[in-house]
């Protein structure tokens, strides 16, 4: 239960600093003084829809087509791609300090904790983990000091666009772990999938389905303000 606890408590979080940034762009701009009201109907709409998989259980059949990917992670994944080309995103990226996008990178720290003792539960293979070859934790590590030296000017643009290129990479190797171990199990050597139920079932389905697109789209927006500054 501590666990599951972790993971909602993460998630609250984390939506409380979504609304608190749309707020400031709202405060900031006032053509969007809807958003966060547009937002917080949305994450609502969002949860609603995970909450309905993970009760009907249609996640649950690990055979082929993969319904993770299709179901959760693809529409996620195609909506980021929308708005990181919408004119709030740009204004946004303009109003927010370089720092605060890679500082909040740290939360994967404890999504990472998360996953480990989700697999101590005997919910995930220890592939999946830091133990096995996860290296999420990494970029969750080195966000908290790279955030300090950026926010003191001692960084460049070059290195934090690598930093996040290299996130991305980890992150989409991380999602490849998971892919494989639940629909490809004997690519790594096991005849069945070694994702219990449990994964795709909330509060962990917040996992592929919250924690992994916020990580993807904070490296875009990051990505994207950083080219977009002289």
């Amino acid at each position: 239960m501590i666990l599951e606890a972790l993971t909602l408590l993460l998630a609250v979080f984390l939506i409380m600093v979504i609304l608190r940034a749309t707020r400031h762009l709202a405060d900031e701009m006032a053509e969007y003084s809807r958003l966060p009201l547009a937002v917080s109907i949305f994450i609502a709409i969002w949860l609603i829809y995970l909450s309905v998989l993970s009760y009907t259980g249609v996640l649950g059949d690990f055979t082929m087509p993969p319904k993770l990917p299709l179901l959760v992670i693809m529409p996620l994944l195609i909506l980021i791609t929308i708005t990181l080309f919408n004119k709030a995103t740009a204004d946004f990226a303009g109003i927010t300090s370089v720092s605060w996008l890679i500082y909040i990178q740290s939360f994967r720290i404890i999504v990472e904790l998360i996953i480990w003792g989700a697999h101590k539960q005997g919910v995930l293979p220890q592939a999946v983990t830091f133990e096995g070859y996860n290296y999420d934790v990494f970029v969750g590590l080195t966000a908290i000091p790279l955030a300090y030296y950026t926010r003191h000017g001692k960084t460049g643009p070059v290195l934090l666009l690598c930093w996040n290129i290299a996130g991305l990479l980890i992150l989409a190797n991380t999602v490849r772990l998971f892919i494989t171990t639940a629909y490809f199990p004997l690519e790594l050597g096991y005849e069945t999938s070694r994702v219990d139920l449990r994964f795709v079932r909330l509060p962990f389905l917040l996992i592929a389905g919250f924690f992994m697109p916020l990580a993807v789209f904070i490296h875009a927006l990051s990505i994207k303000q950083l080219i977009g500054r002289p």
